[in-house]
């Protein structure tokens, strides 16, 4: 087994180290948060930047779609509301599931995904 010049190990580091920003960045949101309500405030000030805190309705719908999609579509809402879902539609067109409509309309490319575990 090779070691590949350090470049495993060097992106798994980096993948780690990514994970602890995102931590990090997530404490200091809330951190950010709490403050600007204790203030009463939407804006904090750093020495460079300004921080605008803004407070938004976040829709969470049910793990189970079924029933909303049933009712979407009773209410003749469906059409309007629904979309393309790329994640199943890409595998079709690479295994060629589709018209040659679609086909024509589309492209391929070659991309790369990397995945690390542990040895």
């Amino acid at each position: 087994m090779s070691n590949d010049n350090g470049l495993v190990d060097e992106y798994e580091k980096l993948e780690s180290l990514k994970k602890e920003i995102e931590q990090k960045e997530a404490e200091l949101k809330n951190k950010i948060i709490a403050l600007a309500r204790e203030k009463n405030t939407e804006v904090l000030f750093g020495n460079k930047k300004k921080c605008s805190i803004k407070e938004y309705e976040k829709v969470i719908f049910p793990e189970d779609k079924t029933k909303i999609v049933e009712l979407i579509k009773q209410q003749g809402l469906y059409e309007k509301f629904s979309s393309i879902n790329y994640l199943k539609l890409s595998p079709a067109i690479i295994k060629g599931e589709v018209s040659q409509d679609i086909l024509e309309l589309t492209k391929k490319e070659k991309a790369f995904r990397l995945s690390l575990k542990d040895i």
